[in-house]
């Protein structure tokens, strides 16, 4: 998830722990299929999930689009089995269709 964005000038605006952070966030939900962002991680992160969903969903977006387009090296590389075909998982496309809603609160510890 990092490495795409690391072409995308609108990820500056984020500080690189946010940036982590809802890396780890993302690909649990592509994962997982739903939002899942325990007490855990937020304790470990300093972050709470709604603090991390607009990047999150950004990055959502840039692995959409990951296989298209002019810059496919990341998903070319993510691709192989060298790096477990982590580029064949579907993106979390549910998150970009939550408009403005904060994940549900989890509970787990």
């Amino acid at each position: 998830m990092l490495e795409l964005c690391l072409v995308e000038y609108q990820m500056l605006n984020y500080r690189p722990s946010h940036l982590a952070a809802a890396a780890v966030y993302t690909a649990q939900c592509a994962i997982n299929r739903c939002q899942q962002w325990t007490k855990v991680c937020e304790s470990h992160s300093r972050y709470t999930g709604d603090q991390l969903l607009e990047c999150s969903r950004m990055m959502v977006d840039f692995h959409q689009k990951a296989g298209t387009g002019k810059l496919t090296g990341v998903h070319r590389k993510y691709s192989t089995y060298k790096f477990g075909c982590a580029a064949k998982i579907l993106p979390a496309q549910f998150m970009l269709e939550l408009g403005g809603t904060a994940p549900p609160p989890s509970g787990a510890i």
